[in-house]
């Protein structure tokens, strides 16, 4: 009976985990290949190195420190040892925010407007003496 309900709350736990939810863990270990997060609810998951972004990642020592808590999502177990695989959400206390892109569209747009109002307020003015 004892074995039964060992197994039934490992399923569960399994169960839980591979939902889409979110949870939040601290970063245990960096290793060059990944960082291991211990979760809130005492799992332990690996962020593999190609987790942490869509570019090619060489350390996770790039991307994370020991001690930093972390928003992650379950993307599996493996089959050896029953750890959780993990994809990096996000950083707790880190701000979102709008990538500023250089000479972007929004720049474009606030360039050609300065530029349009200086000309029209010169055009305005050789209005103005015409008139007078």
């Amino acid at each position: 009976m004892a074995k039964a309900l060992e197994t039934f709350q490992k399923i569960n736990i399994v169960y839980k985990h591979m939902s889409k939810e979110e949870f939040t863990g601290r970063v245990i270990k960096i290793m060059s290949y990944g960082a291991f997060i211990k979760l809130d609810d005492g799992n332990v998951g690996l962020i593999h190195v190609s987790q942490f972004s869509n570019m090619y990642v060489k350390d996770a020592r790039d991307y994370v420190k020991e001690g930093e808590r972390v928003v992650v999502k379950t993307v599996g177990k493996t089959k050896k040892n029953g750890k959780l695989n993990l994809t990096l959400v996000k950083k707790i206390g880190e701000i979102e925010e709008k990538p500023k892109i250089k000479n972007g569209l929004d720049e474009k747009i606030k360039k050609f407007l300065r530029e349009s109002e200086k000309s029209n307020s010169a055009n305005n003015r050789r209005i103005e003496r015409k008139i007078h």
